[in-house]
């Protein structure tokens, strides 16, 4: 991963989720940025009845045609705006999310954009693909945002620290503090009976001090307590009143008994991104 974001990837279902999710690819972009708009054709019917088996046959062909045209004028809108180049993307495929990371590895992207509108639609285009899953299986970062955050700036950066190489995290504070004046809140975790969960003041000094020193933008820190890390990073989270969090996948992005994601549980009003990154020393394979 670079400083900047020069490759995005964004999936986009020609929705409220597609203007969400280019506002915000357009926000990161820098002048020379690729952006990816990429929509993917589910070939699973399988829970439909033949009739409407039959009528989405029939309709295939106008509704490719309609793609095609939508996905052209997005990359003209986009390319006539910014001084940047738009590529689109039509496919067919079993698994969308599936076709994602086929994708974002075969363009080697930088960063991979998701709009939310909420987790509960009648077309669930984006409801197949889940944020954690991408950035383990791709190694790449993963930026899920819902429209309470279509006009918000990024301020507020909650960076949890832990055990774990913190170098990925500390390129995504660069990044972040070259388009937006960030305030970066770093947060470790202590368990409910003061055990140490998770809690390494070495780690938090060393990024803190190089925060400070090298970044030269606020930062605060804090040491949570609580069962679950992903839920004391949320209620942290509102508390502060933060614009985006910066986390591991599982580890700091399940929260609840069914082990929901956060970017799940967070309503369609909020002005809360997540941006998911996997640790560079544990990819998955």
């Amino acid at each position: 991963m670079h400083q900047y974001f020069n490759s995005i990837l964004i999936p986009v279902d020609l929705s409220i989720n597609t203007e969400l999710a280019v506002k915000k690819g357009l926000e990161l972009a820098d002048k020379d940025t690729a952006i990816h708009l990429l929509h993917v054709q589910s070939n699973d019917f399988s829970f439909l009845s033949k009739k409407l088996k039959e009528i989405i046959h029939f309709n295939k062909h106008r509704l490719q045609v309609n793609t095609e045209k939508c996905l052209h004028e997005w990359k003209i809108s986009i390319e006539d705006s910014f001084p940047l180049r738009a590529f689109t993307w039509n496919i067919s495929a079993d698994s969308i999310q599936d076709a994602i990371i086929k994708k974002s590895m075969q363009l080697n992207v930088d960063l991979i954009i998701i709009g939310k509108h909420s987790s509960h639609n009648w077309f669930p285009f984006l409801n197949t693909v889940n944020p954690s899953q991408l950035a383990q299986s791709t190694g790449i970062p993963v930026l899920t945002a819902k429209p309470g955050s279509l006009h918000n700036k990024v301020k507020k950066v909650v960076v949890p620290v832990s055990a774990k190489s913190v170098y990925d995290k500390m390129e995504i504070i660069v990044a972040l503090s070259k388009k937006f004046p960030i305030r970066v809140y770093l947060a470790s975790m202590m368990g409910s009976r003061n055990e140490p969960i998770g809690f390494y003041a070495s780690s938090l000094l060393e990024l803190y001090r190089w925060v400070k020193t090298t970044i030269r933008c606020p930062v605060e820190y804090t040491v949570l307590k609580g069962g679950n890390k992903a839920k004391a990073i949320l209620n942290y989270a509102e508390k502060i009143n933060a614009d985006i969090l910066v986390l591991y996948p599982e580890s700091e992005t399940k929260i609840g008994w069914m082990n929901s994601e956060i970017s799940d549980v967070l309503p369609s009003s909020t002005k809360v991104e997540v941006l998911t990154i996997q640790p560079l020393h544990s990819l998955a394979i």
